[in-house]
């Protein structure tokens, strides 16, 4: 009798514990169902410009930029930012633009004339926090990898490709200049004088899509190197001239200067 009990103690404990596992498994797929329902329906909202035409539940990168009312954008001047993204790209510009009013108080005459052009320039651009992403329907379209999802807040800045660039940094006339297909970074600047402490050596191109190149542009080193439009032409400060802090201004400036919201 003794056995018989003790058999069925241990059935009974086996038992428990096979109904335990079964309610452990149970509360383990219902956390998981839960979390992939939640990310099911976090998918991201989308303000495009221009238009201001605020898109919801926008799940993947595809579905974004295949989208009818985008047909004409001319996607190698798109961009697309990130909500928090953007807030860190405009601390950074803030920082940038204090940089430049702080080396303008330690300079005078020319130079501080100089580089108080620059801060006006960069102060009159719009930042944000640009995702370094190829918006290409086509290249999103054929690579997996590259239809990402989308969770959060986004802006798009979608637009008719420009016919114009953008000649910035330590330049007498700077502003927007005429597009011309096949002229290169040294050509659009034959006419142009250059300011005080400014390289005439080099100067940076900044393309639509966010990469950057440095042009040799003087006599003795130029090299052909041709804009797109909606390019930017930067002439920055010379490394013969200024001391580091100003050479590291140029990279700064570079950073915001990727991150500008297109005209």
């Amino acid at each position: 009798m003794a056995r018989c009990i003790s058999i069925i103690s241990a059935d009974t404990r086996r038992a428990d514990k096979r109904s335990v596992i079964r309610r452990q498994t149970s509360l383990l797929l219902a956390a998981l169902l839960t979390l992939g329902s939640s990310s099911l329906y976090a998918a991201g909202n989308v303000t495009v410009n221009p238009g201001n035409q605020q898109l919801t539940n926008v799940e993947r990168l595809g579905d974004l930029v295949t989208q009818p009312s985008l047909s004409r954008a001319w996607w190698p001047g798109a961009v697309i930012s990130e909500r928090q993204a953007s807030a860190a790209a405009e601390q950074q510009h803030q920082k940038l633009l204090a940089a430049l009013s702080g080396f303008v108080a330690q300079e005078e005459g020319d130079d501080a004339a100089a580089i108080n052009s620059v801060r006006r320039q960069l102060q009159a651009i719009k930042v944000t926090g640009r995702q370094f992403v190829n918006l290409d329907p086509d290249w999103v379209r054929l690579r997996p990898r590259s239809n990402v999802t989308l969770q959060g807040d986004y802006s798009l800045w979608a637009g008719p490709q420009p016919t114009t660039i953008t000649l910035m940094g330590l330049v007498s006339s700077p502003g927007v200049k005429p597009f011309v297909a096949g002229r290169t970074a040294a050509e659009y600047l034959e006419d142009v004088s250059l300011l005080s402490g400014a390289d005439r050596s080099y100067a940076w191109v900044v393309y639509p899509d966010g990469k950057t190149e440095k042009a040799p542009v003087a006599w003795w080193n130029e090299r052909h190197v041709e804009l797109l439009p909606g390019s930017i032409l930067f002439v920055g400060f010379s490394d013969r001239l200024f001391d580091s802090a100003f050479n590291a201004l140029n990279q700064q400036i570079l950073t915001s200067l990727t991150r500008r919201i297109p005209d």
